[in-house]
């Protein structure tokens, strides 16, 4: 099954980027405020990421709100082990 994804890719062409004075940064670099954070790399199978970018178009469809795929997994992992903490008696503490 092949899977068009309206995200780019790693990899394939895209907009080439300003070089020298022209190049101005858009979104501040770097870590994020709030709570201290890392990367974490994860391979996901193609037909899933297909599946996360439907969702958030989706999601940005009905909200008007941009999201993007590492907001989602940040929300699903944290509410995944909130419920698996709850079901262990441990309330989503450790």
């Amino acid at each position: 099954m092949t899977v068009k994804s309206r995200r780019p890719m790693g990899g394939l062409p895209g907009p080439q980027r300003p070089v020298g004075d022209q190049a101005t940064a858009k979104q501040p670099v770097g870590r994020p405020p709030g709570e201290p954070s890392t990367l974490v790399n994860v391979r996901l199978p193609l037909p899933l990421v297909a599946e996360l970018d439907r969702y958030l178009d989706r999601l940005e469809g009905r909200t008007g709100l941009k999201a993007n795929r590492g907001m989602i997994t940040r929300r699903a992992l944290a509410l995944f082990l909130a419920s698996h903490a709850a079901e262990d008696g441990r309330g989503g503490e450790d």
